[in-house]
């Protein structure tokens, strides 16, 4: 059972007690007391309108020219000026039972236990105070937020403005300290935060609870500058794809354009396609955990396995390792677990992958065999040796440390198995590109060839995502299968957008929803 810290003397013998300080937005709600209440104000439609008139500095803030803070100024400021008294009065008197009902019951479990042992307990949010105020009187905590004018007043040549800077980030620690008169001991403050605005005061903490409400402590993620770098390669990606586009209809106007009409009827089936690809994905990761006892099927458990696609694009697949530090910190998994597993999937990927190819290019490998085979036979030796003599002392201990235990050795068979249908299955959005967008038809088997070998070729690039030696790759390809450069370039680049861009894209954006609550069960590993 968790168990209160006690207060301590500070250097001057004086005891400090326990801060417990709580973000709002994310954190103590599910989502932004901010947005919903420009939502009642001005709904839907309204608040669209509203940010149309302020796209300049809507781009602004985008590019860095404008803070956060005063771009909520600019958007606060035009809808109270749109917004008549009663309107104002009527939003700000339904947003405290919306509130209360977004409350985290976790996060409400967790500010009581808090409160039962005497600490004092504050909401430190970056919200406009008079939104949140109600429900810190609700809570009985403190309150530091963003100050501001009466947003009752605003009209006219009475223009809404914050009084304090936006309580974000540092400021978030700043003010907390002018708030205390002191500067609070990292031993004796805890933090709770969900955003990149929180970092600041979590840091400060020796007790952080990043997106947590149990008694450990999770501190706040490293930093991937890699995220910075995928929109970027989106972007190049998109650029080449219209280039391609273009090239295609000069050539064949009148084929291209009925075929890309075809494309768009095909979507879904291509989107299908990759959707049963990753719940097969998905299906391995749960089997393979499942086998040690670590986790469950459930929405916390998905969610945190999806958003570490959005690293896929990595140099040399070094950016999924952060995985294993993300799920060990989100949902509390072994680490040694979740490293077993990382690595089991990448040998069933490697060797689904290999199986294809044997049963497609048996001419081929049959060659690279005679080749190749005194090593093969030697390397395959060897490890019939180290199967034999796997009791010695030194062999047990390299197994028992840096290999998969026996119960997920044995879950590699099923999970085998379901890598070869998924590879198999996602292979085949190529072919049906190519049925859509060229005259030429192949088979599905060597639509699958190619799809497997062009994406080889990609990853011993060890470029993020394999990106220009992939296209490249499937364009060489498809020309040797008769099909005209104009076309297969199109077919590549558009096939790349939809696996594995877009599926980067969407885990880019699942990565900015907060995990749902979920205890982690079966055996404690070693982390």
């Amino acid at each position: 059972m968790a168990t209160a810290r006690q207060t301590v003397p500070d250097s001057r013998g004086v005891a400090q007690t326990v801060i417990a300080a709580f973000d709002c937005d994310g954190t103590l709600i599910r989502g932004d007391a901010t947005r919903r209440f420009l939502l009642l104000l001005r709904g839907p439609l309204g608040l669209a309108f509203d940010l149309s008139t302020l796209t300049p500095k809507l781009l602004a803030w985008r590019l860095g020219r404008c803070s956060t803070g005063r771009l909520k100024e600019a958007v606060l400021d035009r809808a109270l000026q749109a917004a008549p008294h009663w309107r104002r009065e009527a939003a700000l008197r339904e947003l405290h039972p919306i509130l209360i009902a977004m409350l985290r019951p976790e996060a409400v479990a967790r500010l009581r236990w808090h409160q039962q042992h005497g600490h004092r307990c504050l909401i430190v949010t970056a919200s406009p105070e008079p939104l949140i105020a109600p429900l810190a009187r609700h809570l009985g905590v403190e309150l530091i937020a963003t100050g501001c004018s009466d947003l009752l007043e605003v009209g006219g040549c009475t223009p809404f403005l914050l009084t304090t800077p936006n309580c974000k980030g540092p400021e978030k620690l700043r003010r907390l300290e002018l708030y205390l008169g002191y500067h609070p001991q990292p031993q004796d403050l805890e933090s709770y935060g969900d955003s990149r605005g929180d970092r600041t005061l979590l840091q400060a903490s020796r007790h952080p609870h990043w997106r947590s409400f149990r008694h450990d402590p999770v501190t706040y993620p490293i930093n991937n500058n890699l995220q910075r770098v995928l929109p970027l390669l989106a972007m190049c990606l998109v650029l080449s794809c219209l280039y391609g586009i273009r090239s295609a209809t000069q050539d064949v106007p009148v084929n291209f354009t009925s075929n890309a009409m075809r494309l768009l009827q095909w979507l879904p089936a291509l989107y299908g396609l990759l959707a049963l690809s990753y719940l097969g994905r998905y299906a391995r990761w749960r089997v393979l955990l499942g086998s040690v006892g670590v986790g469950r099927w459930g929405l916390a458990d998905a969610q945190g396995w999806f958003r570490g696609f959005a690293l896929t694009a990595s140099p040399g697949k070094l950016g999924e390792l952060t995985r294993v530090a993300d799920l060990h910190q989100q949902l509390h998994y072994p680490r040694l677990a979740l490293l077993h597993t990382f690595v089991v999937e990448r040998a069933c990927d490697v060797i689904a992958v290999a199986i294809w190819l044997l049963l497609l290019l048996p001419q081929h490998l049959a060659h690279g065999v005679q080749r190749y085979g005194v090593w093969l036979g030697i390397l395959l030796a060897a490890l019939l040796w180290l199967f034999v003599f796997s009791r010695a002392r030194w062999v047990s201990v390299f197994i028992h440390r840096h290999l998969p235990c026996r119960a997920m050795l044995r879950a590699c068979f099923p999970a085998l198995f379901l890598s070869c249908l998924f590879w198999g299955c996602e292979a085949l959005i190529l072919w049906v590109l190519i049925g859509a967008l060229s005259a030429k038809v192949i088979s599905p088997l060597v639509a699958i060839a190619v799809y497997l070998l062009s994406g080889t070729a990609g990853m011993l690039s060890t470029l993020p995502g394999g990106i220009g030696v992939n296209e490249a790759a499937t364009v060489v390809l498809l020309v040797q299968q008769g099909i005209p450069a104009s076309i297969a370039l199109p077919i590549a680049l558009i096939r790349r957008l939809i696996t594995p861009w877009s599926v980067v894209a969407l885990a880019a954006g699942v990565g900015l929803l907060p995990l749902p609550s979920q205890r982690s069960s079966g055996p404690s590993l070693s982390s």
